[in-house]
């Protein structure tokens, strides 16, 4: 991977301004001072992290350079997902390695999965803002005109999750929902919660990068699972345990380059890396290493 790429994304739902929709995304990996924001941020909800570290690393979002926080919180769930993907495979490669437990009954034994991120992306189309769907509830049927969730119903959500769980469910999917009508008496000015959970799946279906499911098969106990995999979140907690080697990384160079912290930081972990080979080679040249 060259020390400098960026990755060009299409992105399924895209980002709309003005009535036009720019389905096209262009990011750079992180650098040493993303990692860092990262690390010492940890009060920040997983969607507010993702938001954060997006609206740094995009170079482009449609016709925008340098999309703001705003921007970025409008796009699709699935659409952050995937982003925070290829920005994965920009910063630390296209490997993921994770462990994963069996949950079935008297096992409990880990298990090593290795991931891909391109295995984790699935086909995309472009995508309406809005879709329809009739549904059925105590023998009415309802039309229900809703949209996919983006960042910013994340966020709302989240900030209810910690006292209320439900609660944040609710408030999401009702957040998404447009229009309800029903098939005797016009507009409905409340989704029936037996109408919940199938419109919930609808928007998976429709979204499948939002709720990535793993199946797999435990090797000890053989019995078969689906895991869901949050990419942000995992991607996350990957640069967490990386961060007491961030911080090394930046001693090493400084004390042996005598650049700043802010030079460093400037770097990505490609370059960094780069630099710390050469300086291995250099001083086990001069048996000082």
């Amino acid at each position: 991977m060259s020390l400098n790429a960026t990755a060009t994304v299409a992105l399924a739902g895209g980002y709309w301004r003005d009535g036009v929709c720019h389905r096209q995304a262009v990011l750079r990996p992180l650098t040493g001072a993303d990692e860092a924001f990262l690390v010492e941020s940890p009060g920040l909800s997983p969607a507010r992290r993702t938001t954060a570290v997006l609206a740094r690393c995009l170079v482009r979002l449609g016709s925008r350079a340098r999309a703001g926080e705003e921007a970025v919180r409008s796009l699709s769930v699935g659409d952050r997902e995937a982003l925070v993907l290829h920005l994965r495979r920009l910063t630390l490669g296209e490997r993921i390695d994770c462990v994963l437990v069996c949950g079935a009954p008297g096992c409990g034994e880990k298990m090593d999965l290795e991931l891909s991120v391109e295995g984790l992306l699935p086909p995309t189309a472009p995508r309406p803002p809005s879709h329809e769907l009739t549904l059925e509830a105590d023998g009415r049927a309802y039309h229900i005109t809703f949209r996919l969730p983006t960042g910013a119903d994340q966020e709302a959500a989240a900030r209810v999750a910690p006292a209320d769980p439900e609660a944040a469910a609710e408030l999401l999917l009702a957040r998404c929902v447009e229009r309800v009508e029903g098939d005797d008496c016009g507009s409905v000015e409340r989704l029936p919660d037996a109408l919940a959970e199938p419109l919930a799946a609808a928007m998976a279906e429709l979204d499948p990068q939002a709720e990535l499911r793993l199946d797999v098969r435990c090797p000890s106990c053989d019995a078969p699972a689906t895991v869901l995999f949050d990419a942000a979140r995992y991607f996350f907690d990957e640069l967490e345990q990386r961060s007491a080697r961030l911080y090394r990384e930046v001693h090493t160079l400084a004390l042996h380059y005598h650049w700043s912290e802010a030079e460093i930081l400037g770097m990505t972990a490609a370059k960094r890396a780069r630099y710390l080979a050469l300086l291995d080679e250099a001083l086990a040249e001069d048996g000082a290493w």
